[in-house]
C-alpha cells in the first residue's frame, strides 16, 4: 500500500493572505490546517493551533487583516509515498506534528494526517489492543463556572488547543477549543465594523483581562456542548470508529465507576501504529 492510497488532496491558501483569511477559510471548511502556496508551489503549512497559540500569547496592535500568514506558518514535512505507515507515524510523533505531505516542494501528491492513520487502524487492525493500553491519563480540564480568561490562560500555559469542561459533579459536559475562540473573535470583529481597522490586541485583552468580557463570560457560555465517551476496556478499534463517526480529535475515557480516567486521541492511536 502506498501512502497516496490513503492520503487526501490538500486545501491551500496563498502565502500573501492574512490571518483573517486563514481563520475564515478554516471555519468555513471545518478544517484544522491549510497548505500555504506561493507561485503555485507549497511554501508552508498553517494550523488552527499555530494561530491560536500566536494570537492569544503575542501582543500585537495589528488588525486581523494586517497580520501576514507568513509570520506564523511552519515548514512542511515532506515524505516519500513509499514510506511505511509505521515510519510515517513515527515521524509524526517525533516531530510533534499532525500531518505530513506526500511529495516534494515541486509538487504535492497528497496530505497525510493522523485521521488517515485512525481510518487505517479501524479498517485493518485485527488485534485486541484496549483503550487502556494507549490512553493518556493526563488531561486538561476546567469547570462550567470558570471565567473565560482563566480558561484561555490555562490553554496557553499547557499549550493545548482544547480543554474539557466539567460540571459541579465532575462530569464532562463540553469542550472549548481555539476554534470556539476564533468564532467569538470574528463575531466581535464584525461588531466593530470594518475588520481592517479592528485590532486583535483589543480582543486578546478582552479574553485575558479580568476586567473585560473574559471575566463576564463563563466556560459554559463558550463551550461546545457534549463529549463523546468510551470505556477504558473497549477495543482501540472502537475508539477509532467513534472518533471518525463524530469527527472529533479524541474521546473521554471512563473507568468502571463512570469517572474520567483520561483521554484517547488521534495522537495516542498514532503512537500505537508507530510501535
Amino acid at each position: 500500500m502506498l501512502l497516496t492510497d490513503i492520503s487526501n488532496e490538500p486545501i491551500s491558501i496563498l502565502k500573501n493572505s492574512s490571518i483573517s483569511d486563514v481563520i475564515k477559510k478554516l471555519l468555513e471548511n471545518n478544517l484544522s490546517r491549510l497548505i500555504v502556496v506561493e507561485d503555485g508551489k507549497p511554501a508552508g503549512i498553517i494550523t488552527e493551533k499555530d494561530i491560536g497559540l500566536f494570537l492569544f500569547s503575542e501582543t500585537t496592535n495589528q488588525g486581523l487583516d494586517n497580520i501576514p500568514l507568513a509570520k506564523i506558518m511552519k515548514p512542511i514535512l515532506f515524505i516519500e509515498e513509499s514510506l511505511s505507515l509505521q515510519n510515517s507515524a513515527k515521524i509524526i510523533i517525533e516531530n510533534e506534528v499532525s500531518s505530513l505531505v506526500v511529495g516534494s516542494s515541486t509538487g504535492l501528491k497528497g496530505i497525510f494526517t493522523k485521521t488517515d492513520l485512525v481510518k487505517h487502524y479501524e479498517d485493518n487492525r485485527l488485534d485486541q489492543n484496549k483503550v487502556a493500553d494507549y490512553m493518556t491519563h493526563d488531561y486538561v480540564s476546567t469547570h462550567t463556572a470558570t471565567p473565560l480568561f482563566k480558561v484561555v490562560r490555562k490553554m496557553l500555559k499547557r499549550k493545548v488547543s482544547r480543554i474539557i469542561v466539567k460540571d459541579q459533579n465532575e462530569n464532562p459536559v463540553g469542550v472549548i477549543s481555539f476554534r470556539d475562540l476564533f468564532r467569538i473573535s470574528m463575531e466581535l470583529g464584525n461588531e466593530e465594523g470594518d475588520s481592517r481597522y479592528f485590532t486583535f490586541d483589543k480582543i486578546r485583552r478582552g479574553f485575558l483581562s479580568e476586567d473585560g468580557f473574559g471575566n463576564i463570560s463563563l466556560a459554559r457560555d463558550v463551550m461546545t456542548k457534549g463529549l463523546i465517551t468510551i470505556k477504558f476496556n473497549q477495543n482501540l478499534s472502537d475508539a477509532c470508529k467513534l472518533i471518525l463517526e463524530n469527527n472529533v480529535s479524541g474521546l473521554v475515557v471512563l473507568d468502571g465507576n463512570e469517572s474520567i480516567a483520561g483521554i484517547i486521541s488521534k495522537t495516542d492511536i498514532t503512537k500505537a501504529i508507530s510501535k
